[in-house]
């Protein structure tokens, strides 16, 4: 299980779900088919305790919104524009 905000590094899957960890952002994507099942039980646990830790953390955190810009700045596309090399 994650530890959400935490680090950039961490991630972890649930069935075909990933979750990425970063210290502003949590990034989720795929899919999941929760099955009337044992396994799909499983899965539903840890999307619940996932979710719980998540929303844990905003609440912990009194002054979240001072991170709005934090992905921004790490975007790993500039600004700039750049000449086409191809025309």
């Amino acid at each position: 299980m994650i530890d959400p905000f935490a680090n950039n590094h961490q991630s972890m899957q649930i069935g075909d779900l990933v979750i990425e960890n970063q210290e502003d952002k949590i990034i989720i994507y795929g899919d999941i088919n929760l099955v009337f099942n044992e396994a799909g039980y499983e899965q539903a646990q840890q999307l619940h305790e996932l979710t719980s830790k998540i929303m844990l953390a905003f609440e912990n955190r009194s002054q979240y919104s001072n991170y709005d810009d934090k992905s921004k700045e790490k975007d790993d596309q500039s600004d700039k524009i750049v000449d086409n090399p191809f025309l």
